[in-house]
């Protein structure tokens, strides 16, 4: 009398069960490059890609370092973001402007990401209009990970040009950036202002 076996017939199974985590975790793999350029990498190996005669912090935070992308093909400009204060000159952000500023690139943007990355969050914007946002992030939350930001814009501001932006991010780095900068002024004495010299008023204060 022949016996049941039933590793044959459970073994598929077995294999499905692995290999649909497998797929979805590469499906899901964290981005960290955009345009050649990684997250991470050292702003002065970059110097065919950016522009590093005008490096300079951000007035409003200090403890990040802008760096203009030099001429790109499809884009019609870009910029990153490095460290300086936890890390020097460390990528930890890249944003940059579509040279095709239609919405039926966005959209097609956005559906390749979509198959990519799966579904993302909508960015609510509520000053401009004809703004459309989406954000694929990787990670726990937006701050503790990588995130993708797809945007448009069908009428720009002084801040941000119309058109389709992409924004690749290192959260966690940035925000170590940020701490690092606190802790150094909790440390410091507060500085004191050099000028004037008379005491201010309010006719100092407003424009005359």
């Amino acid at each position: 009398m022949s016996r049941f076996h039933p590793i044959p017939r459970v073994l598929p199974l077995v294999l499905l069960l692995i290999l649909v985590p497998m797929v979805s975790q590469a499906a899901q793999a964290t981005p960290s490059e955009l345009v050649g350029i990684m997250l991470g990498a050292n702003a002065e190996d970059l110097r065919d890609r950016l522009d590093l005669s005008r490096m300079a912090p951000l007035w409003n935070r200090p403890w990040l370092i802008r760096a203009n992308l030099k001429p790109t093909k499809g884009f019609a400009a870009g910029y990153v973001l490095c460290g300086g204060c936890a890390t020097t000159n460390r990528v930890e952000r890249i944003r940059l402007q579509y040279k095709d500023g239609s919405k039926a690139l966005f959209d097609k943007l956005a559906a390749t990401l979509t198959a990519r990355y799966g579904k993302p969050e909508r960015v609510r914007e509520t000053t401009l209009d004809g703004y459309k946002g989406l954000r694929w992030i990787f990670g726990k939350s937006k701050k503790d990970g990588v995130d993708i930001l797809l945007e448009h814009f069908d009428k720009g501001n002084e801040e941000t040009p119309s058109g389709n932006i992409i924004r690749l991010s290192d959260n966690r780095a940035m925000a170590q950036e940020r701490a690092c900068h606190d802790t150094m002024l909790r440390s410091a004495p507060e500085p004191q202002p050099s000028f004037p010299l008379f005491t201010v008023d309010d006719s100092w204060l407003l424009p005359k």
